[in-house]
């Protein structure tokens, strides 16, 4: 192998190490992200139960007021009750107030539903809660891993910036621009290795796309430092000397 395709081993290995770790913040990017997501979803439930809880408060009160007041006309049919003079009379104030009390027994039981609902609803908004404060946590501690991860990785990821800067210098800009489009494709995967499958006959493939290659292309590597690159995947090839 020439020095130039020494030379872009030499960036490979660099850049291949700068991906990782690029790979790796991302990585721990991405899952505090998702993790801002479901924070996001566990306050909206949040606000949802609490709002319905204000609802059911609202109806409840709304129905105290009705039921003391529906309580007092049941009381002042009761004296009137005593008051009557006629049997009519007495007849027709046992009948409304016959139907006062039973429209109280009716509110007294939606009361009792919506007291049940109100108990249920503050033990799931309470529960909520909690699961609101364990995302929070969680994000946190992930957010503290992303920050702990950046700072870890500052220093060697300094270093192979400068490293790759040193070793893109040994080559023309043409072949830079080459590699830097290959690695974008492929993560830094720049480079594959020429294969020949039957050592006794001229036939080679790409290991990185495993696709056969032409013997021309082969014997080209094999005779100059020649900057050759795949049909089919682009990855700018060699042969190591063990081939």
């Amino acid at each position: 192998m020439g020095a130039l395709l020494e030379s872009l081993r030499a960036l490979q290995e660099v850049e291949l190490q700068i991906v990782d770790i690029r790979r790796q913040l991302a990585a721990k990017q991405r899952s505090v992200q998702r993790q801002v997501e479901k924070v996001r979803a566990a306050e909206a439930a949040f606000a949802s139960q609490r709002e319905e809880l204000r609802r059911t408060q609202m109806q409840m009160d709304e129905l105290d007021v009705e039921l003391k007041a529906r309580s007092a006309r049941v009381a002042s049919l009761r004296d009137n009750l005593n008051q009557v003079k006629t049997n009519k009379e007495y007849a027709a104030v046992l009948s409304q107030l016959n139907n006062e009390k039973a429209d109280v027994s009716r509110l007294e039981s939606r009361a009792f539903e919506l007291m049940s609902a109100v108990e249920a609803k503050k033990k799931a908004l309470a529960e909520q809660e909690q699961v609101v404060q364990q995302e929070t946590q969680r994000l946190t501690n992930l957010e503290n891993q992303h920050a702990q991860a950046q700072n870890s990785f500052a220093e060697r990821l300094n270093t192979l910036l400068r490293q790759r800067e040193e070793a893109s210098a040994k080559l023309d800009a043409k072949t830079l621009e080459l590699f830097n489009r290959v690695s974008e494709r492929y993560e830094g995967e720049v480079m594959a290795r020429v294969l020949r499958v039957h050592p006794r006959r001229q036939e080679f493939l790409c290991e990185g796309c495993n696709m056969s290659l032409a013997a021309e292309r082969a014997n080209v590597l094999m005779t100059r430092d020649d900057l050759v690159t795949c049909d089919n995947c682009g990855r700018i090839l060699y042969i190591s000397n063990e081939s």
